[in-house]
Parts: structure tokens; sequence; C-alpha cells
């Protein structure tokens, strides 16, 4: 499993909820909260550039905030 990249690791671990990540097969599924917030492809780092990374942060914004964490 590829790791994740540092600022959305940061955002996870400030915020005070629980989260972990999951293996799907082709995909990484990043549960915050006991709910899926977020898939991440496995084919390498998700980069700041990529969309993906600025959606899965968005993702993790709206479910660390639906659970009432800081965000």
């Amino acid at each position: 499993m590829k790791r994740l990249s540092d600022d959305l690791k940061d955002l996870l671990d400030d915020s005070g909820v629980e989260w972990r990540v999951e293996n799907g097969g082709r995909h990484m599924k990043l549960i915050v909260g006991g709910r899926i917030a977020a898939i991440l492809p496995m084919g390498g780092r998700t980069g700041h550039s990529k969309r993906s990374h600025k959606n899965a942060l968005a993702q993790v914004r709206r479910a660390i905030s639906a659970q009432g964490g800081q965000s």
C-alpha cells in the first residue's frame, strides 16, 4: 500500500477523528469516522497537482466536519 501524502495525513491526524486506510484491490479506501470518505488510486503517490488529491482533501474535510472534528 502506498503512503498518504503528508498534507492529507496531517489533516487527518489534526482532526481528532478516528481514521484508517483499507486496501481495496486497485484503490485505497480512506475510512474517516467509520465511513468511507475517499477512494484513492494505488498507482502512485497522489501528488499536489493531481485532481484526485485535491478531491480527496475536500472529501476528507467534509467527512471530518460531519463527524464534528476540527478542520
